[in-house]
């Protein structure tokens, strides 16, 4: 396995048997194996063993050595592999680590889980990801919460350790669409009501759809129809509450904005599906900024607005695009969408919130 991947301060690599000596030498500690829930290692012959199987390398996963840059020294240990509580679950991987003890309290381990966090959802495309950690385990629970993981739930005596201890796991996940959400308020992108933005600016992303686009403007919601924007303002804020005809839902146009960018696409979120949106145009559509569009912002987007669509309630979101858009069905996809259908030209995907 040729995967490396770099951060500030280490190498991810995969293992190599010269690593050896630095892999026992932390695995032999009282103070790392326990906290983990295994047995220290007793001679460097059991540490063999082990570093064997992993140079070999997994067909669930990977396993990876944390390399300090500054020295070239092997202070730990990073991977991702099959999720053992949920084997069946497509799209899903548990991640773990063990960090030797002269290292602890230097924000190395944040450090790595956040570019092993990209990894998994930017290349391995998955759609859930999963960690653990015990009850006593603070310092684990401290870098799992800063890395931006869900609290799921503690189970008690989950595990007995080598010593026959029973053992309370906490349980956390991070799905795609919060994984892009995330890294979305990271970089300063937020979504905003059109009455609480610029008008100029907003006016001016309007014209630049209608001309890009050919007149067809994406999303729906955006689409100003010739009206004057003080018409089209009123009637957006409107569709919140009340439809102009049973066909149609109630929904709520958002702007994805950033300080640099300004207004930089629009989301239109229906707050429920009617029978015409069941089989075309689901909970959700969307369109960045033509001038803004190869910058990778749609899933940005995307996850910003799944987490609008949680927090009015729906847990399970229908998003579609056609079958001639494969930037969009990409977009889906990176989210954790699950392709249900694709015919007559459309692409129907549902994503778990």
């Amino acid at each position: 396995m040729d995967l490396q991947i770099e951060t500030p301060r280490l190498r991810l690599r995969p293992w190599r048997m010269e690593d050896l000596e630095d892999f026992y030498q932390y695995c032999k500690d009282p103070d790392v194996g326990p906290w983990a829930g295994w047995k220290p290692h007793e001679n460097i012959e059991e540490s063999r063993e082990i570093l064997t199987r992993w140079v070999a390398g997994k067909e669930d996963g990977f396993e990876l050595a944390l390399e300090l840059k500054e020295t070239g020294k092997v202070i730990g240990s990073i991977g991702v592999m099959e999720d053992g509580h949920r084997p069946e679950i497509p799209g899903c991987r548990n991640l773990g680590y063990v960090l030797g003890k002269d290292y602890w309290g230097r924000g190395l381990m944040t450090e790595a889980v956040r570019k092993v966090i990209d990894y998994t959802f930017q290349t391995m495309k998955l759609r859930l990801l999963t960690i653990t950690h015990y009850t006593i385990n603070s310092r684990s629970r401290r870098v799992i919460e800063k890395s931006g993981f869900r609290y799921e739930g503690t189970l008690r005596s989950a595990t007995a350790i080598y010593n026959g201890e029973l053992r309370d796991l906490c349980f956390y996940s991070m799905r795609a669409w919060e994984y892009w959400a995330m890294r979305a308020k990271e970089a300063g992108f937020s979504m905003g009501l059109p009455e609480d933005l610029d008008r100029d600016q907003l006016e001016a992303m309007q014209r630049e759809f209608v001309e890009g686009d050919h007149g067809d403007v994406v999303p729906f919601g955006l689409d100003p129809k010739d009206m004057s924007f003080e018409r089209w303002l009123e009637r957006t804020v409107a569709w919140r509450k009340v439809v102009p005809k049973p066909t149609y839902a109630k929904s709520t146009l958002y702007i994805l904005t950033s300080g640099k960018t300004g207004p930089a696409g629009a989301l239109d979120l229906r707050h429920y599906l009617t029978p015409r949106l069941l089989t075309g145009g689901g909970h959700i559509g969307y369109g960045i900024r033509p001038s803004l569009r190869g910058n990778h912002l749609a899933p940005y987007m995307l996850g910003l607005g799944l987490e609008k669509a949680m927090e009015m309630g729906i847990d399970k979101g229908l998003v579609c695009c056609d079958e001639d858009n494969p930037a969009s069905a990409r977009t889906i996809e990176d989210c954790g969408g699950v392709l249900e259908s694709a015919k007559e030209g459309l692409r129907r995907y549902w994503i778990t919130i």
